[in-house]
């Protein structure tokens, strides 16, 4: 009974490893939306502050995961910084 226990809570606490690691996913997302980042490390900066620097840190790790969010930060300080019609 006890290895089926240890199993649930090891299953729980991937579980909730994988949901942590997607809010912070969300957050950067939506850190780079906003316009207001430069890039990727502007973005892990304030992510490192608000999670902590290992948790936010194993998203940038991911070198697509910087080129994404560098394409977004662009985008977005584009968008921003675009003249209004």
């Amino acid at each position: 009974m006890s290895h089926r226990a240890g199993g649930w809570i090891m299953a729980t606490r991937d579980l909730l490893r994988k949901g942590r690691r997607e809010n912070i996913r969300q957050a950067a997302y939506r850190l780079a939306d906003s316009g207001s980042h430069a890039d990727w490390q502007a973005v892990e900066g304030i992510l490192c502050v608000r999670y902590g620097v290992i948790e936010a840190r194993r998203l940038f790790v991911d070198r697509a995961f910087c080129l994404n969010v560098n394409r977004r930060c662009t985008a977005a300080r584009r968008k921003r910084e675009a003249p209004a019609a």
